[in-house]
């Protein structure tokens, strides 16, 4: 019944920010790998299998492009309401997801708080940036695939139809987004983790490692190498250590420090085990596979985009789907060890656990409300804007519209790329609803507009 109702929740509250501050103007990338490319390409039959498969930045993003493909010819034209929409639905399932498998070990009273972390983490206010751009599924679909590799092969003793399961969903995995590499990341982690407890390397190992290797070729030979991001990437030692320790403490990120307190029970855990101080309770290799895998992300993150501005200012909204999940990781260590402390330091045990939760929550308040006032409520507030910039632009075709305008507002950073699509005559009719409000609205679109109050 809790990942039920936490998914409903997740779900209900995406789909309201969406009502509220979604338009279906393209964002970004979206002009150049739909409008000009994904689209026209099946409308003229000239789309290929293949094409689905190629690298876009430095990811593959099949299911995503499969999504939106899929959306666009049910409905009719193209709509980014119908695909932020879809989006909510992946991510309330991952959410939902996350329950079911952190939390069918636990207690009753254990089970409902973090079933309350998770709701927490997955509101979408600090994940706007996901949330509000319809390209985005890609970071739902690799979430899924990968809690669902990490489940099927992270088990002590799995039979062969699991295993191979287990590898069919982390090869689609790899084919969602970038992070799907980090799977296998995670199980050899989690590998090392079983060795040192055993304190000796058995068959049982190498069953643990053989289709984390597999996985870990297959994601080097889809690795997809973009020159121009080389200067984004860490330039010293310094610049790494910043970003990581601004990505570890997530959403304390002016206080690099608080990464230590915010990731100890992790830590306590794994160390613990390594050592020989505790033995792993029941659901326990999940969560410490979890936390590999977003401990991966977070220091591939800190080496490749290091550099950037970007992260020098704090840590963009689209990476916060990721880096919640260490916190609910976390969250799951804290009511673990909380639980199994000795009987005479149990109320000791519950009064750390109600500090670093507290403290969890007012990072989580603080950057809420920051989010809330620079970006959520402006955008409620003229949620329109982008949508009259860019009618502007099609009426003008003056690109000066654009300037000095607040770059969320900006659809594309070339304008040129805006007016290839606008002016193609394979997209006359398909454009969103918004860019061509004379003609009728697909059913998808209809639909999405119903629920979000928007008619």
């Amino acid at each position: 019944m809790l990942p039920v109702v936490v998914g409903l929740g997740v779900l209900a509250a995406q789909l309201a920010l969406v009502g509220v501050a979604g338009t279906d103007v393209p964002f970004q990338d979206q002009w150049d790998a739909e409008g000009r490319g994904l689209y026209p390409a099946w409308l003229d039959g000239t789309l290929r299998a293949g094409d689905l498969l190629r690298a876009h930045n430095e990811h593959r993003i099949a299911w995503t492009q499969l999504l939106n493909l899929g959306l666009f010819a049910v409905n009719g034209q193209w709509d980014p309401l119908v695909q932020m929409a879809a989006g909510a639905m992946l991510r309330a399932a991952s959410a939902a997801g996350l329950v079911w498998l952190l939390g069918k070990n636990l207690g009753a009273k254990a089970r409902a708080l973090v079933a309350a972390g998770v709701g927490l983490a997955f509101l979408p206010v600090l994940a706007w940036h996901n949330a509000l751009w319809g390209f985005q599924s890609s970071v739902y679909f690799v979430m899924l695939f990968s809690l669902g590799a990490l489940a099927l092969l992270g088990a002590p003793e799995i039979s062969g139809w699991r295993r191979v399961a287990g590898l069919g969903v982390g090869a689609a995995a790899l084919l969602a987004m970038g992070a799907g590499a980090f799977v296998p990341v995670a199980l050899l982690g989690l590998a090392a983790v079983r060795a040192g407890e055993r304190r000796s390397v058995t068959r049982g190992t190498w069953n643990d490692v053989w289709p984390a290797l597999i996985l870990l070729a297959a994601a080097l030979a889809l690795r997809g190498e973009v020159p121009e991001n080389a200067a984004q990437r860490a330039g010293s030692a310094g610049q790494f250590f910043a970003t990581l320790g601004r990505v570890l403490a997530w959403p304390h990120v002016e206080q690099p420090w608080a990464a230590l307190g915010l990731n100890a029970p992790l830590a306590l855990v794994v160390v613990g085990r390594m050592v020989g101080r505790r033995r792993a309770g029941a659901g326990e290799d999940f969560a410490v596979l979890l936390g590999g895998w977003a401990w991966a992300g977070a220091l591939a993150t800190a080496w490749a985009r290091g550099g950037s501005a970007e992260f020098a200012a704090g840590v963009p909204s689209r990476y916060a789907d990721f880096f919640s999940l260490l916190l609910i990781v976390n969250t799951w260590c804290v009511v673990a060890l909380a639980a199994a402390a000795a009987e005479t330091r149990r109320q000791s045990a519950r009064w750390i656990a109600g500090a670093w939760g507290a403290f969890l929550l007012i990072g989580w308040l603080g950057l809420s409300t920051q989010m809330l006032r620079r970006v959520i409520m402006p955008r409620a507030r003229d949620r329109q804007a982008p949508v009259r910039l860019v009618r502007e632009f099609q009426r003008t075709g003056d690109a000066g519209v654009f300037t000095g305008q607040p770059r969320l507002l900006v659809p594309h950073p070339n304008a040129e790329a805006v007016r290839v699509v606008l002016e193609d005559p394979r997209m006359a009719g398909r454009l969103p609803p918004s860019l061509q409000p004379e003609r009728p609205m697909g059913p998808l679109s209809r639909t999405v507009r119903w629920m979000l109050g928007r008619q």
